[in-house]
């Protein structure tokens, strides 16, 4: 049945008043759209968060070793998310190290300033700390322009949907209850399931009604958009909490991930074996072959020590040039030295470097266990460290 053979609203209303078809519509479209609001404004906190300890963690290296070009690229790893507004690296005086600002040139961009300030009227920060010690903070704002443009799609559609309404209830109708305060019940509904439930997937069912039928489809796209909103907001959430738990150059778990599954193990009484890694001479090997080169041999790195895993076993790059492996549990006898033994042959083989030269890599090891060597994350460090040395030391 197409839209020009249904009964038109003017048919079917005769006694109906105006005011109670604006008053569902209003009340149908401003639970939509408060509900959507929040449900983004949460996904987009959650980003927030993550993007401020992504560059945290990003940044730390960069800080130590003065590198504002790197300070810079940190930052630049999440300057392209819509949920972020503006973020700056500051030190602990307080003085601003890096920062990037998204522009905002029309009266579009200042409309989104203004809503910044009432949504986001403080920005999310996260501590940047170096060997437990606090260096600087980051700090990320959030941008409104999703939100402003969810609000804008919501105002046009409630005023068409007005619009229709006061066109249709000119004349009162006689079927009020089944053929107009049904659908529109119907409408309200899904609304309230959207809130209630965040059930985006529903959708308005055609009423046979022209008019209310182009309502339902508005509110539908309405819906749609909302939805897709949803999707985007997750896997950007899921990339985030990703890039705050690995890292980005080696994609092995970060020092965060290997302190929480360090922690993890203590706390449940695992037996655990940690072998701690540095490329011996690394800066050397920076300043001779360059900072590629120098990014090629870390990958080269992560790459062979998961080569050398055992099923529950995991490796981490926790700082510049350190890296952990975690044995879980730890292997009886000389197992420890056998798996160090296992990655000093890995590394026999030479790394091509960019430039299509080849470099040896030696790497200095040391090892500590749980319990016997320590109760906690930095005994255990303390331990390996004491005893790392490389293979003709």
């Amino acid at each position: 049945m197409t839209s020009a053979r249904l009964p038109t609203l003017r048919l079917l209303l005769s006694r109906v008043h105006l005011q109670l078809i604006i008053f569902a519509v209003v009340l149908a479209t401003a639970s939509l759209m408060l509900s959507g609001a929040m449900v983004i404004h949460n996904y987009m906190a959650t980003n927030l968060r993550l993007a401020a300890d992504t560059v945290a963690y990003s940044a730390e290296p960069a800080m130590v070793f003065q590198d504002n070009q790197a300070m810079t690229d940190a930052i630049g790893a999440v300057a392209g998310y819509p949920s972020v507004d503006r973020v700056e690296l500051r030190d602990n005086a307080g003085r601003s190290l890096a920062s990037w600002t998204r522009a905002h040139g029309d009266a579009r961009g200042w409309l989104v300033r203004k809503l910044n300030a009432v949504v986001w009227p403080r920005p999310t920060a996260a501590v940047v700390s170096h060997s437990g010690e606090k260096i600087g903070d980051v700090l990320v704002y959030g941008n409104s322009g999703g939100i402003l443009r969810f609000i804008a799609a919501g105002l046009v559609i409630a005023l068409a949907c007005i619009g229709l309404s006061v066109v249709g209830t000119r004349i009162l109708a006689r079927h009020l209850q089944q053929g107009v305060i049904g659908p529109l019940e119907q409408v309200a509904r899904v609304a309230h399931e959207v809130r209630e439930q965040r059930a985006f997937e529903k959708r308005v069912p055609a009423s046979g009604i022209a008019e209310i039928d182009r309502l339902g489809q508005d509110f539908n796209a309405l819906l749609a958009e909302l939805q897709a909103w949803q999707a985007g907001m997750l896997s950007e959430n899921a990339e985030l909490k990703r890039r705050a738990r690995h890292d980005e150059l080696t994609g092995l778990g970060n020092r965060a991930l290997f302190e929480k599954t360090v922690q993890t193990a203590i706390e449940s009484g695992l037996s655990l074996a940690l072998i701690h890694v540095d490329i011996d001479g690394f800066k050397a090997f920076n300043a001779v072959h360059g900072i590629e080169s120098g990014d090629a041999a870390l990958i080269a790195v992560a790459q062979r020590l998961r080569s050398v895993l055992r099923g529950d076993d995991a490796a981490f790059r926790i700082g510049g040039d350190e890296f952990a492996v975690l044995l879980l549990p730890a292997p009886e006898g000389a197992g420890v030295d056998a798996a160090v033994d296992w990655i000093r042959v890995a590394m026999d083989d030479a790394v091509r470097l960019p430039d299509g030269t080849q470099a040896r890599i030696e790497l200095a090891i040391g090892q500590a266990r749980h319990p016997q060597d320590g109760a906690t994350i930095g005994e255990l460090l303390s331990k390996a460290d004491s005893g790392m040395h490389p293979r003709n030391a």
